[in-house]
């Protein structure tokens, strides 16, 4: 299998050089260069989670094939993406071997106090050592290859041309632009990094006038240095998804200082500005790579600037046609043919024969089946996970394992390693299960049970050559702590619920040891005040349930199943196993009101319940898993308010009333009961407040209360998480690893 070009890069990167990448990607569909990309994670940072949306839908787009290195491939030309990805060797060797590697240099050697970013010497052996080639680095615009030019003799091998980022003009095809004739908007985006903003307060007050005649637009949040010396007309708005194009249509100047402490490798909010076609201030050293494009001026001469442009409207357009041009003879993604040839040329290749081949079939053949919102794959060995469930007051942790695990692509091979009562289950839904008891189910003592648990654990992760931990559980025990800081090898992955108690023990720190945190959406997520709220680290997804909208029986199939008749109006009746609460006199209270009213009434029962040999007259009985898939048979559905239960009635759809189990170490489910009744999708009854019970049975069974809950829950938008929880984690499987240095990645005995 041979590809012209391979990007070796880290997608989970945002800024300037993830939008290299979805350039260089884009050029080389339209081209016709046939292309792979090899996920390279580089150094661990609590900022970086899954690949970023925007890269992933690039690379979908450009029909980019995913390589992960266990593949024997071969490719003219390996570009590596940003120096500081490759700076540690990763665990395993990577079969491609390119012809030629470059390592593109998207962020400078130095910073304006002469402070290394990287160990270019260490990047260079990397690459080399990895790749068995000789190794040429590009830089991406003149003021790294003037870094390099200072290190005189200790400078590596340098492509003879700078590779430039690439922009998309078509992306930023905006009506001519003309002066302005009131307020004037100047703006600028990029990180919220103190170094790439103007040190002092009087030179940003220089960049950025505090006068009622300017509009100060700022995307991409402004650091906390600077905040004291912003002034009352400034507008600061967060980066969202596709939100530049439509922040600079707002402005008529780009203004863009910085601290002496940053070098700009390239600019590349500069060149996108100048795509757009508005009037760009910049500091002179910018001139060598922007040229005519841009006006330069010192920081204090740019409100002088700005008013000669705008008393001289056609002097504005002018610059403002300057600056598109400039971009369309230098940066544009039409220039990709030329750019392909210099690039051969300097690495001393044959040019490439047609830049309009086609890809062979046979990524065609190759390409693993997509799971919903995954990526072109090749398909590869299996690599199986172990999906590791505890032992829950309910099924909760089981049946969220299974959602994730019924969802990943075919080359993954889910294993449920578990203590949890409901194993059974998983088994009966085809999964492959190795069941452990808890230490309470067979007499032992937490210390012992653990050092057995961990030596279990270690065994299965042994046996079965698993490649990942999938942990669904409130802590992380001592024994699987244990085993993952002695098999650093393996990914190591939590899902953890939100909605903690606050008065809940959690410990920051505890998430240290996993690779990846998945927390699953929390529809009443406004108004968790818990321990693990926006903790830094976590993958966030939509709410995770086992069952897609759309799946549940027809309604005559769901009832014949439940036993009950269609056409009658149903209540069902399911309130958890109660393992560790005692709803008292609540339950009896509403089998006793619905059957006094005639209601059709099933009590569901849990799997994981007592037995219970207490009949109730006119109530039927079942036992069925998971309810998800019987609701079109219900009416009114009274359940607790754990996260899955919660969350099938809400997304479901489903009129419910919520009895919130309050035993104190459960999550907090009578915040989510009280939430469903604020809103208006559900009521909220309390095992001790017996006395409402009848007034929440009228409310509940009445035509008005259930056509208006129905109408909310309709309005109610529903993306399955649990397909997003799967692509984390095969993005993370499927990656090459370089984020710990060697000796601390490598399994321990």
């Amino acid at each position: 299998m041979h590809f012209d070009v391979v990007h070796a890069a880290d997608p989970r990167f945002r800024g300037g050089a993830s939008s290299a990448l979805r350039a260089e990607l884009k050029a080389a569909k339209q081209w016709g260069v046939s292309c792979g990309l090899l996920p390279f994670l580089g150094q661990r940072t609590r900022e970086l989670g899954v690949f970023d949306s925007r890269t992933a839908a690039a690379i979908e787009q450009a029909d980019t094939v995913w390589l992960t290195g266990s593949e024997e491939a071969t490719c003219d030309i390996l570009l590596a993406h940003h120096p500081a990805v490759f700076e540690r060797m990763p665990r395993s060797p990577v079969r491609l071997q390119p012809r030629r590697v470059v390592c593109v240099v998207h962020h400078p050697l130095f910073d304006g106090n002469r402070v290394p970013q990287y160990d270019l010497g260490v990047v260079e052996r990397v690459l080399d050592r990895l790749f068995g080639v000789p190794v040429v680095f590009a830089p991406v615009g003149p003021k790294v290859r003037s870094q390099f030019d200072s290190i005189g003799t200790e400078s590596p091998a340098l492509l003879r041309h700078d590779l430039w980022n690439m922009i998309d003009l078509a992306e930023w095809s905006f009506p001519q632009r003309t002066a302005p004739t009131g307020t004037v908007n100047l703006g600028r985006h990029s990180r919220a990094d103190p170094a790439k903003w103007p040190s002092s307060a009087d030179e940003l007050r220089a960049a950025y006038p505090d006068t009622p005649d300017f509009a100060i637009k700022v995307l991409g949040g402004a650091p906390m240095s600077i905040q004291p010396w912003i002034g009352s007309n400034w507008q600061i708005s967060p980066f969202a998804q596709n939100s530049v194009s439509d922040f600079l249509r707002l402005l008529d100047f780009y203004v863009y200082f910085h601290s002496p402490q940053w070098v700009e490798a390239f600019g590349l909010c500069i060149a996108e500005a100048m795509a757009s076609g508005l009037v760009t201030m910049l500091d002179p050293s910018f001139e060598s790579l922007f040229e005519d494009g841009a006006v330069y001026c010192k920081v204090a001469e740019t409100r002088n600037v700005i008013e000669r442009f705008v008393a001289s409207p056609s002097t504005y357009l002018q610059q403002s046609n300057a600056a598109r041009e400039l971009v369309r003879r230098k940066f544009a993604i039409d220039q990709y043919p030329q750019r392909m040839e210099r690039l051969c040329d300097d690495l001393e290749l044959s040019r490439p024969s047609t830049l309009k081949c086609s890809r062979t079939a046979v990524f065609a053949k190759t390409v693993a089946d997509k799971a919903p919102g995954s990526l072109p794959r090749l398909m590869g060995k299996k690599r199986r996970i172990l999906f590791v469930a505890t032992n829950g007051i309910g099924l909760g942790h089981i049946t969220r394992l299974m959602a994730i695990a019924e969802r990943l692509p075919e080359d993954m091979d889910p294993i449920f390693f578990t203590r949890s009562a409901g194993s059974a289950l998983a088994y009966a839904r085809g999964h492959a299960v190795d069941y452990t008891p808890s230490g309470l189910a067979i007499g032992v003592t937490d210390d012992s049970w653990n050092r057995a648990y961990a030596q279990e654990l270690l065994t299965a992760v042994e046996a079965f050559d698993v490649s990942a931990v999938v942990f669904d559980g409130n802590r992380p025990f001592p024994g699987l702590i244990a085993v993952a800081e002695n098999r650093r090898d393996l990914a190591w992955i939590w899902i953890r619920r939100a909605l903690w108690r606050l008065d809940h023990d959690f410990d920051p720190c505890s998430q240290d040891i996993f690779d990846m945190v998945i927390e699953p959406g929390e529809f009443a997520h406004d108004e968790d005040d818990g321990p693990t709220r926006d903790m830094l680290g976590t993958v966030a997804v939509p709410p995770v349930l086992l069952l897609d909208p759309g799946t549940r029986m027809p309604r005559n199939e769901a009832a014949g199943k439940l036993g009950v008749d269609p056409g009658r109006f149903t209540v069902a009746v399911q309130l958890g196993s109660q393992r560790n609460f005692d709803f008292e006199d609540l339950p009896g209270l509403i089998f006793a009101g619905l059957v006094r009213r005639n209601i059709q009434t099933v009590q569901v029962l849990n799997p994981l319940a007592k037995p219970s040999k207490q009949e109730r007259p006119g109530v039927l009985r079942t036992s069925v898993y998971p309810l998800a898939e019987y609701v079109s048979a219900i009416d009114l559905l009274v359940t607790t308010a754990g996260y899955n239960s919660f969350h099938e009635s809400i997304l479901g759809g489903i009129p419910s009333i919520f009895v919130p189990n309050e035993a104190p170490e459960m999550d907090d489910q009578h915040l989510r009961a009280v939430y469903a009744q604020t809103a208006g999708l559900g009521l909220c009854l309390r095992y001790s407040e017996l006395d409402r019970v009848e007034t929440t049975l009228d409310l509940a069974l009445s035509d008005a209360f259930r056509t208006e809950v129905r109408r909310r829950l309709a309005r109610v938008g529903y993306v399955n998480g649990a397909a997003m929880a799967a692509n984390a984690i095969e993005q993370l499987v499927f990656s090459i690893r370089a984020d710990r240095p060697l000796h601390a990645s490598i399994a321990r005995s």
